[in-house]
Parts: structure tokens; C-alpha cells; sequence
């Protein structure tokens, strides 16, 4: 944490993410917000990774939001070419307006290394998704996957869970997902907590986690930025 402090203005966020958010343009690039829903975050120790590849393990970032239950909403890129991408992920904590964003880490990235304007540590997507969960919800999650791999150990998380309930999604909300599914809200059955899961920009990838803070240093926002929109885009 002290070397995180001492570097803190190098890792804040080259572009503004909340933007995203508030017009129908980015940059030159077209956008529009869609809403998927609520998360719980009992605890507010928070994480994000790839569901498919470290659901059960990825350790909680060391920033933290005040317990409740906040709006998701996706920034979507329209692309007739591509198909429509998910640029941006955000958290709705409160209605302010963020003035900084602060990195967010696990507390194992080596600080050490030389770092250059707009670099990042992230977390790894491997299976082509994202999620944001509660360390609370991560546990239930954990119960929940231990009791079907006793029922059955050669089950897999995509292909006995994942994949049907994104199929369910798409059926149930086609627009702005592929066929297959580009997001779902999941619940773990027998609790309220969710997972919200979602496509990432382009695919693989290590992508980055921003806490949006107010004015008075209040978290009012978390963001997952998959596509650099300022930069342009591909679509």
C-alpha cells in the first residue's frame, strides 16, 4: 500500500470512463448504456477476473466499496462488422460525478517494473468474459460448484453452467448479444447474490478495473474498461 500511494497519480486512468456512460458518442465512435440489472455486494470487498478460468480463487481487490446493492450497466459499440462490443462495464455506487479513478489491484503486482504512461495491471481473460462479484458471493459460489462436482466430477463451469445460462439470456434479451449470449445477471441458487458476466471487448486480454471517486473521496463508481475508445476502435 505504501508503494501503491506513492504511485498513485502514474497509475490513474488515461481516459475518462464515466463518459462512456453519459452521451451517445465517444470520441468518433457511436455508444449506447444498457442496463443488466443489480449487484449484491454484502461485504463491499469486490473482485473481477474471467468466470470460466478463476471464479473460485481470484483474491478481492485492496480497495473497497461501502456494502449494498448498486446498477450494472455495459457501454455497448455498435458494429455491424464485428458485431456489437462491450467497451466498458460500470458499477453505480452513488450519482456523483467522479473527479479521479483510482487503479484497482489485488496487492501481488510487482511495482518495481518500469511503468510508462498508461500502463496498467489487470486482471487476465482467457475464455473471452468478464464478471464483478462480492468475496461473499465468490464463497457461495464455491459451495454451490462443490456440491455439483460431488454429483459429478467431470462437469466444467462453460459447458454445465455458464453456457446454457448465457444461451437463456440471449433468448430472453437479444439485443446487443451474438448468438450464444454476450452477458447474463446469474444469482447462485438458494441466495441473493449475483454475478453479473459479461463479453470483453474483444476477446482475450488483461483489461483493467478503475474506483471512480468523488469530489469528498467517496467511491461512487467502479468501471472494467475492455476498449480504449478515445483511441478510436476497430468497428
Amino acid at each position: 500500500m505504501e508503494k501503491y500511494e506513492g504511485m498513485r497519480d502514474r497509475l490513474t486512468c488515461w481516459t475518462d470512463p464515466d463518459s462512456y456512460f453519459t452521451g451517445d458518442m465517444v470520441g468518433n465512435t457511436a455508444v449506447d448504456a444498457m442496463d443488466i440489472g443489480t449487484v449484491n455486494f454484502p461485504s463491499g470487498r469486490i473482485l473481477a477476473c474471467d468466470p470460466l478460468i478463476e471464479l473460485e480463487d481470484r483474491p478481492p481487490f485492496m480497495l473497497t466499496v461501502p456494502p449494498g446493492t448498486y446498477p450494472v450497466t455495459i457501454c455497448v459499440m455498435p458494429s455491424e462488422k464485428y458485431g456489437d462490443r462491450y467497451a466498458c462495464v460500470k458499477v453505480t455506487v452513488s450519482d456523483a460525478k467522479p473527479v479521479r479513478y483510482d487503479l484497482a489491484m489485488i496487492g501481488d503486482e510487482d511495482l518495481d517494473e518500469e511503468l510508462e504512461d498508461g500502463d496498467y495491471f489487470g486482471f487476465c481473460v482467457d475464455a473471452g468474459m468478464g464478471c464483478i462479484a462480492d468475496v461473499e458471493t465468490q464463497k457461495a459460489f464455491r459451495e454451490y460448484w462443490a456440491k455439483r462436482l460431488e454429483e459429478d466430477e467431470d462437469i466444467d463451469p462453460y459447458n454445465d453452467l455458464f453456457c446454457d445460462l448465457l444461451e437463456e439470456s440471449y433468448n430472453e434479451n437479444p439485443r446487443y448479444q451474438r448468438d450464444g449470449g454476450d452477458w447474463v445477471n446469474w444469482t447462485v441458487p438458494g441466495t441473493d447474490l449475483s454475478i453479473p458476466i459479461f463479453a470483453s471487448g474483444w476477446g482475450d486480454g488483461v483489461y483493467p478495473c478503475y474506483f471512480g471517486y468523488d469530489s469528498d473521496g467517496n467511491v461512487c463508481g467502479v468501471y472494467i474498461l475492455f476498449i480504449d475508445l478515445e483511441e478510436g476502435s476497430e468497428g
